[in-house]
């Protein structure tokens, strides 16, 4: 089956805001393996509880728009092939809440190409046969969408390198991504209940949803007891393993002495002194009132503790 066009999406009477499909930046973070977005985040966008964050204006973002067209003709270039850009938004022909925005279709091939662009940082991600999971179920999902046989992405790194590689259809992983996309929107997006995932990269997106606590209580059932009862152990466990990083800190100080670096057969320690200025604000609170107020911000934050209560039982 071929992608639908955004035409007869439109004619179908479904729109292209971003908030009604899930994309191919989605893909990922639906499943839980983005290191950028979350489930829970993704949710609040599609649902409307939070704005899309809106990135256009980051450097990263232009130069990667910028220099989608020299991936292409650098592919090109080393393939000797043609590819052409494609300007529209394509859905899925069975689930039109799943859409793709591809950079370009391989001329004379059932090939979508892929225009990626990132520094030589992360060059150690593409070594080998390896490629970071964003990138993969985001093709997977172009191949869902548009029916493709096969998908190329070419790859900028930094200055130093340019790469291309090639992801085949795969009909089983396909279905499995489709699958769950499509019970990620069936049964959190459309009737606006939260993803059961929450992740530890969550606390903005909680911060975001519930800025502000109102003055009433929630009965708690058994499965919230077990939660505080993990995170008491967890902060113990936490306050131990922190001693013991302080403790072997301070073995090492002892053998350095006053010596501000030393070396092994595998590893250089350093103890130098450093000096930092800071503004002591208690001071200028005391000494210039007017001053302290005029620089001073105020930011609200919700802060999560928990206290025993069966000795008031």
């Amino acid at each position: 089956m071929k992608a639908l066009k955004a035409s007869d999406v439109a004619a179908a009477g479904v729109t292209r805001d971003r908030r009604t499909f899930l994309g191919g930046s989605d893909a990922a973070a639906v499943l839980g393996l983005s290191r950028y977005r979350t489930p829970l985040q993704v949710w609040a966008e599609k649902t409307g509880a939070l704005d899309e964050q809106n990135i256009d204006d980051k450097l990263q973002v232009k130069l990667g728009k910028r220099l989608e067209e020299v991936v292409a003709e650098l592919y090109e270039e080393k393939t000797g092939k043609k590819v052409r850009r494609v300007n529209e938004t394509l859905y899925h022909p069975q689930f039109p809440f799943l859409a793709a925005n591809i950079d370009r279709r391989v001329v004379g091939e059932d090939t979508v190409l892929e225009c990626k662009t990132t520094n030589s940082f992360k060059a150690k991600e593409f070594e080998g046969e390896e490629l970071p999971p964003e990138h993969i179920l985001q093709v997977v999902h172009y191949l869902a969408v548009t029916g493709a046989q096969k998908a190329e992405l070419a790859v900028l790194i930094g200055n130093q390198d340019f790469m291309i590689r090639t992801i085949e259809r795969d009909e089983t992983m396909i279905a499995r991504l489709v699958e769950k996309e499509v019970f990620f929107w069936r049964e959190f997006v459309i009737p606006k209940v939260m993803p059961n995932v929450v992740t530890k990269y969550d606390d903005p997106v909680l911060q975001r949803l519930f800025p502000q606590a109102v003055q009433a209580t929630l009965a708690l059932n058994d499965d919230a007891n077990q939660l505080v009862e993990t995170l008491q152990a967890y902060q113990q466990d936490s306050k131990q393993l922190d001693g013991m990083i302080e403790q072997t800190k301070n073995e090492l100080k002892k053998l350095l002495g006053d010596h501000e670096c030393a070396t092994s057969a595998r590893w250089q320690v350093t103890w130098k002194n450093q000096t930092s200025t800071r503004i002591a604000s208690k001071v200028l609170r005391e000494k210039y009132p007017d001053v302290a107020a005029a620089v001073e911000k105020e930011s609200s934050t919700r802060v999560l503790r928990f206290k025993s209560l069966q000795e008031e039982i």
